[in-house]
């Protein structure tokens, strides 16, 4: 059911990244094992990630999760997450504009890298602009089950906000709502879109919705679509 993230470490990341939880108002829960937490998540809706702390049996389905460089408690308590497969990995990927080029470029949010880096070094981005959206293309039908979407770790996190996830079968064609996320995020916040119901089909559109007269910019370090 479940499988310990794997830490991505390449001659292209500047320090490794662990994701972590963030104090919240839910208490953790007693558990006699780590697969009596993993069921504890599977019987909730929509849970597809929890964190186990393996010391004192505890277990935390609920709060944020964020990337981190720093290991405070990184022998305690352990992510996990529902086994799928992520068939965003260097991808094909559009977006609506590119800032900066080529410092901002789409294809860092599907390189299968999360950066620990300032000022969404390494993130793709798009300009200031009315409901900017991100397109990729997984190259064929898949039952997508949720996408999971890696924000700035700088001091911009809140502009992830509004958040619509789209599927479609053809570019330019998304007639599925998969879910939202209206946010605002917090800087280095990952977030789970998890799709109402898992839909086939073979393109994803992030999208931000803007309001009348505002313009946004949608900036992703990362970003997977499980199946």
């Amino acid at each position: 059911m479940v499988e310990k993230e794997r830490q991505r470490q390449t001659n292209r990341q500047p320090m490794p990244i662990k994701l972590v939880m963030k104090e919240n108002n839910a208490l953790p829960v007693f558990v006699r094992s780590l697969t009596e937490c993993a069921n504890r998540c599977v019987s909730k809706t929509k849970c597809v990630s929890f964190f186990y702390n393996h010391i004192d049996s505890l277990c935390q389905s609920d709060g944020k999760i964020y990337v981190t460089s720093v290991y405070k408690n990184a022998y305690s308590w352990i992510y996990y997450e529902t086994k799928m497969t992520n068939v965003a990995a260097c991808k094909s990927v559009n977006m609506s504009s590119e800032y900066n080029p080529p410092h901002h470029s789409p294809h860092y949010a599907v390189d299968d890298q999360v950066f620990n880096t300032w000022h969404a070094k390494k993130c793709a981005s798009t300009m200031n602009e009315s409901t900017p959206w991100i397109n990729i293309d997984l190259g064929n039908t898949f039952d997508v089950n949720y996408v999971t979407l890696f924000n700035v770790m700088g001091p911009s996190g809140g502009r992830l906000r509004h958040i619509s996830v789209f599927l479609g079968e053809a570019a330019g064609l998304f007639l599925v709502s998969c879910g939202k996320f209206e946010g605002p995020a917090e800087n280095a916040e990952v977030v789970h879109v998890v799709c109402d119901t898992p839909a086939r089909e073979q393109f994803v559109k992030i999208q931000i919705n803007s309001y009348s007269n505002q313009t946004d910019l949608l900036t992703l370090c990362e970003i997977r679509v499980m199946v």
